[in-house]
């Protein structure tokens, strides 16, 4: 328990504060140093303050006097309205902000952190906003881990992207071939949010996980998809026909692929025990990423190729006034042309 003081309107017309009338109770039952003597090779501290029998009981805190800044002694009563109530057991800041922290513990551990914090936010956050507009509330814990691993993760995705259409490029020696993939890699993690919606669960930093993986398996799809249809052009098909065909070709070996991914990760999805949770997002964001990528590849990746065959077409066409035949921009077509240039010099 703590006496507090409350200035009374003479103690401000006076140009007394808080830590004035504090100080000087202070050094009166408490005590001030004054001075330090030298005594042979000790050092004795001074102190001064009250007489013991002047402050033995909390009552003689009427008898206190005040000095104010002309020098006026004036009782303490005057000057201050005290009780005595419970005080802060301790203050705790948070760069340099006083904070009041309120630490939890979930009931139910299959419970969505997430989705509690989502509710924490819409339900309580604004009524407490309304009673004390000053306050500003800041989530930690899992919550702030979550958010700092989830700014570091996208900073390395980008990353991973860059290298990966990098590396795609090169092998297929061709930009415009490696950027044909992105549309790919955007797709997984819309695949897979759709995947969370379904099975009703948050995604959260263990699904990315899933997600990057996920990518990996949709850009191997549709390296096998693309290698057939640059093998196609080749061989002389027409650049529709060798699309049709790599779809055909290929249609069987990515369904099957597919399929078992899908049967392989749903017994771990349907898992209900407590350990097989960590893994169920990763296990929805490739089981449903591929799923519904499968159907994004066989379906709509032939469609993607004719469409940045006209987009290089028209690039072309504006670069040197000539508007050139699907054949001429295509990559693998131009790759050969220049090997049989180079057979014949």
């Amino acid at each position: 328990r703590e006496i507090l003081l409350e200035l009374t309107q003479k103690a401000r017309t006076l140009g007394l504060t808080h830590i004035d009338i504090t100080n000087q109770i202070r050094q009166g039952f408490f005590g001030e140093e004054v001075q330090r003597l030298i005594i042979g090779t000790e050092e004795v501290r001074v102190w001064v303050r009250y007489p013991e029998q002047d402050r033995r009981s909390l009552g003689q805190l009427d008898d206190v006097k005040i000095k104010t800044v002309s020098g006026q002694l004036i009782p303490l009563k005057e000057l201050v309205d005290y009780k005595i109530e419970r005080g802060e057991v301790s203050i705790k800041h948070f760069e340099g902000i006083r904070e009041i922290r309120v630490d939890a513990a979930q009931v139910d551990a299959y419970a969505s952190t997430s989705e509690i914090n989502i509710a924490i936010e819409e339900k309580i956050v604004p009524q407490l906003k309304a009673n004390f507009p000053g306050v500003k509330v800041e989530f930690r814990g899992q919550a702030e881990a979550a958010q700092k691993s989830g700014s570091s993760m996208g900073i390395i995705g980008a990353i991973l992207i860059m290298l990966m259409l990098l590396i795609l490029s090169l092998n297929f020696n061709s930009l415009w071939q490696g950027l044909m993939f992105f549309p790919i890699i955007l797709v997984g993690p819309f695949c897979a949010m759709l995947g969370h919606g379904i099975e009703h669960q948050p995604f959260s930093l263990l699904s990315v996980w899933g997600v990057i993986a996920l990518m990996g398996v949709l850009v191997n799809d549709a390296v096998v998809f693309l290698d057939k249809y640059n093998r196609n052009l080749k061989e002389g098909m027409t650049l529709t026909d060798a699309a049709i065909d790599a779809g055909t070709s290929r249609f069987r070996a990515i369904l099957l692929t597919s399929i078992t991914t899908v049967a392989g990760l749903y017994p771990l999805i349907l898992e209900p025990s407590f350990q097989a949770q960590f893994l169920v997002p990763m296990a929805i964001s490739v089981a449903y990423g591929v799923m519904f990528g499968t159907i994004f590849i066989l379906m709509f990746f032939p469609l993607l190729i004719l469409l940045f065959n006209d987009v290089r077409k028209a690039f072309k066409w504006l670069w040197t006034g000539v508007k050139p035949t699907q054949e001429e921009v295509e990559p693998a077509l131009m790759d050969l042309k220049r090997d049989a240039d180079i057979i014949n010099n």
